[in-house]
């Protein structure tokens, strides 16, 4: 029970200090950053709300009404655009959309550290050019600053109090019933904290605007046959071509056993989805895929994860071989024995291998960005990256290539 309440104690220090810290800098540039570092709040709120029932509780399912809330905190920020009118603080904006996942790590194991890091670093990008474009400002440098050390000190809390992962139900070790609402965190937080009146209106109507597309054409008048303008007459052999635009089409998502093969697909926002696997020779398909973790609690035949972006992925071990096909920021946990690693097209993939897992075989092509971690005692991960670069040189009627490493 005194870890419990140390892991609370501590969060609630980690958002009088570093989040107020983060707010501070926020009010000092003004709006838009006020109103989103109200959302960031918001969402550190619920993260906070979460590690308070889940120490007293049982991990609830997923589209349990806390869970959902929870996501869509998360949700709300990555999902968030400037105006046209804040175009200035895009880079502002995109940092944090970038970074936010990092409060997804209570439902990553075995190592929730590594992914704040990884969500830290990709906002790393947006804020240096935050940096580079307000150079000598000091409250741009003080904003990016006060960022990244509440990221920094929200791995050092996980490392703390959550090495290997949240603990479901460590207060009180069997689930009870759900704690009261929690008292609302200090006034401080929120003093500076307001939303424009009318600025969800104006968002909206330019969303509603943007989202035209080139349809806006079709307010133009047609030219009727024969019709003449400043160059001539207006051409006749061909019939004008209507603008078009094609809109991606949103499928729902998809989680069953089929047969012998798990499909999981078009998932949005799914953080710490389970697949149950009672017999080895089951396989998985995951497809289009974003933001989303994934774990397989059994050893499988062979997993294929084609189309996702920004996944989290955690297997026991596999008889055959992972494929990965078009996958942008995956990252694979392979708990267990995993032969053959196939990757085709990927960028920003990371796989992190445990001493049960470091005989895998890696065949990569057209893969960028790529490393494999390999797990220390510390609970870190030492990064290796894949090579990239390969040299080829003609010898007689042979083409010999060799593998440029990198320092």
């Amino acid at each position: 029970m005194a870890l419990a309440q140390r892991a609370v104690s501590d969060f609630e220090q980690l958002m009088n200090v570093s989040l107020q810290n983060f707010v501070n800098a926020s009010a000092a540039l003004g709006e838009p950053l006020v109103s989103l570092s109200g959302k960031v709040v918001e969402a550190f709120r619920k993260n906070l709300e979460l590690i308070q029932y889940g120490l007293c509780n049982a991990q609830p399912p997923m589209d349990s009404e806390g869970m959902k809330a929870y996501a869509n905190k998360i949700r709300e920020i990555v999902e968030l655009r400037e105006s046209p009118k804040d175009s200035s603080f895009s880079n502002h904006f995109s940092t944090i959309r970038e970074a936010i996942l990092a409060l997804g790590w209570i439902n990553v194991k075995p190592a929730p550290t590594q992914y704040i890091k990884d969500a830290k670093e990709a906002g790393e990008y947006y804020g240096n050019r935050v940096l580079s474009s307000n150079k000598g400002n000091e409250l741009h440098k003080q904003w990016v600053t006060s960022w990244n050390q509440l990221l920094m000190d929200l791995q050092e809390y996980v490392r703390n109090n959550f090495l290997t992962g949240f603990t479901w139900g460590a207060g009180q070790g069997k689930g009870g019933a759900a704690p009261p609402p929690p008292p609302p965190p200090p006034p401080s937080l929120f003093a500076d904290v307001a939303s424009p009146a009318g600025g969800d209106n104006a968002r909206q109507a330019l969303l509603n605007d943007l989202n035209k597309g080139t349809s806006i054409t079709a307010s133009l008048k047609p030219v009727k046959k024969g019709q003449t303008g400043p160059s001539g007459p207006a051409p006749t052999l061909h019939s004008p071509v209507k603008a078009q635009t094609t809109k991606p089409v949103a499928r729902p998502p998809k989680f069953v056993l089929d047969g012998r093969k798990w499909v999981v697909e078009y998932q949005r926002n799914q953080y710490g989805l389970k697949v149950e696997v009672e017999d080895i020779s089951q396989s998985l398909a995951m497809y289009s895929c974003q933001d989303t973790s994934l774990e397989v609690t059994n050893k499988m035949n062979n997993v294929v994860i084609d189309t996702c972006k920004n996944v989290v992925v955690v297997l026991k071990g596999i008889i055959s071989s992972v494929e990965i096909i078009r996958c942008d920021r995956l990252k694979l946990q392979c708990d267990g024995n995993v032969p053959l690693i196939n990757m085709d097209n990927c960028d920003s993939v990371q796989i992190f291998v445990t001493p049960a897992s470091r005989g895998v075989e890696i065949i990569s092509s057209k893969a960028t960005s790529c490393n494999m971690c390999l797990l220390k005692p510390d609970g870190d991960y030492k990064e290796i990256p894949m090579p990239e670069q390969i040299k080829t040189v003609l010898a007689g009627e042979k083409l010999v290539s060799t593998v440029i490493e990198k320092n």
